[in-house]
């Protein structure tokens, strides 16, 4: 059924008005920042025939723009009209592709996706940081870098120098990067410099850490995990395990009741947890152990590793949490290294994680490689663009299409904008 432009446009002023409320109240923020919608890629204008009809193609193509950069158009949009051209050839993929390689994809969608995976909260309103920025940046040099370097890559990005310094973006290493957020999200910082993070970011090589009290290269990078935003959010206080937790969220979708597994072996479970909670041994068996059993095995990975005095820190010895209240249970294991042993292996989750590399090793970059090597991984990248441009999640009667999608995707060089393109283009997604 066609539709005229009059009742369109009618329609595309009636859902500005209430995008615009869906913002203000926070329920949105596709339209939230100014800097994408200024820099967006400028095309001819087009001459619209209020009266004539719209296709299906151009409808499609209106919300296949929508769904892969977050933000809505007018109908008679240029890129709109091009998009329905291809589709109109058959070209999907084509159509696509006008999409990602308008900045809103990277300035917006891809920026409030780091955003919702950087923290705790998930919230679309995190602050700039180096994980966001830096997911931006591998998303844009999808030709030449691997999704696998999200989690194995020893660089992070932040603005050119150059670019930097003419718009006063605070870029002193140790003050503005390594123990502040002040060069992403500072009062003079990218995010509040009206600039196009897909048109200023630069990658930078290795990551930097404090070590004996000054900046040092860091000597287990692990890409988004060792960023100061993903150590910030998960690394101050506590044990360590909440990195293993949210590793396992963020790049496995997987919560941590979802690859609990009682079955698994608790030799690596620590001190500090009691084996009679309440006084009950079956409590232990049942519920402590199951989640502890597959965390508690990666935890080693940063055993030398802390977040304090706003950075993170390497220390030569065990961090001091790591080994707190052994008296809670003097039987557990006792970390005195950054050794590693995947304990969720069992028939449990030996389907849903796919591992495809060693199930023991050292450090944070072999529990980083670990996660990026398995299929889990890649499934858990689809169903995150699944989620983001199609705006659900995938159902479980969809898992063969998010298989499928996983599958060209690791053929693909696991290059994460075409992962995004073949994601919306699914009769399931944008139609």
């Amino acid at each position: 059924m066609k539709t005229s432009r009059k009742q369109a446009r009618a329609g595309f002023t009636a859902g500005l008005t209430l995008l615009g409320a869906a913002v203000c109240s926070g329920a949105l923020s596709i339209l939230s920042t100014s800097e994408a919608l200024a820099q967006a890629t400028v095309y001819a204008a087009t001459t619209p025939d209020v009266n004539g009809a719209i296709s299906a193609e151009r409808t499609r193509a209106a919300r296949l723009f929508q769904g892969i950069t977050g933000v809505r158009v007018p109908i008679d949009d240029a890129r709109v009209v091009q998009m329905e051209t291809l589709l109109k050839a058959g070209n999907a993929r084509g159509a696509a592709q006008v999409a990602t390689a308008d900045p809103l994809f990277l300035d917006i969608q891809i920026r409030d996706l780091g955003r919702r995976m950087s923290t705790r909260d998930e919230s679309n309103r995190a602050p700039m940081s180096d994980f966001v920025a830096t997911l931006i940046g591998v998303v844009r040099d999808s030709d030449t870098t691997s999704a696998k370097e999200l989690l194995t890559g020893n660089f992070y990005y932040r603005v050119a120098p150059q670019i930097a310094t003419a718009n006063n973006i605070p870029q002193v290493e140790l003050t503005d990067i390594i123990r502040s957020n002040n060069h992403y999200a500072g009062n003079n910082g990218l995010q509040a410099r009206n600039l196009s993070p897909a048109a200023v970011l630069v990658k930078q090589s290795p990551q930097r850490i404090i070590a004996g009290g000054v900046a040092a290269d860091h000597p287990d990078a692990a890409g988004l995990i060792t960023t100061r935003g993903f150590t910030e959010a998960h690394m101050i206080a506590g044990t360590n395990r909440r990195m293993v937790e949210f590793g396992f969220r963020q790049f496995m979708c997987v919560k941590m009741e979802d690859w609990a597994d009682a079955n698994a072996s608790d030799e690596r479970v620590g001190q500090d947890v009691t084996r009679t909670p309440g006084g009950s041994t079956n409590v232990y068996l049942t519920t402590c152990k199951s989640c502890h059993s597959g965390m508690d095995g990666f935890r080693g990975a940063f055993a030398f590793l802390d977040f304090n005095n706003n950075a993170q820190t390497l220390g030569t010895n065990v961090v001091g949490k790591m080994t707190r209240n052994a008296g809670e249970a003097p039987e557990g294991y006792r970390i005195f290294d950054n050794s590693i042993i995947n304990n969720a292996i069992l028939p449990k989750n030996a389907d849903q994680f796919g591992w495809r590399s060693s199930n023991t090793g050292m450090g944070v970059a072999a529990f980083g490689k670990t996660l990026a090597d398995s299929r889990g991984f890649s499934r858990c990248m689809v169903r995150r663009a699944f989620k983001t441009v199609c705006r659900r999640s995938p159902l479980a009667s969809e898992e063969t299409m998010v298989r499928s999608l996983a599958d060209q995707f690791e053929t693909d060089g696991y290059h994460m904008r075409r992962m995004f393109e073949n994601v919306a283009i699914q009769q399931q997604c944008v139609q």
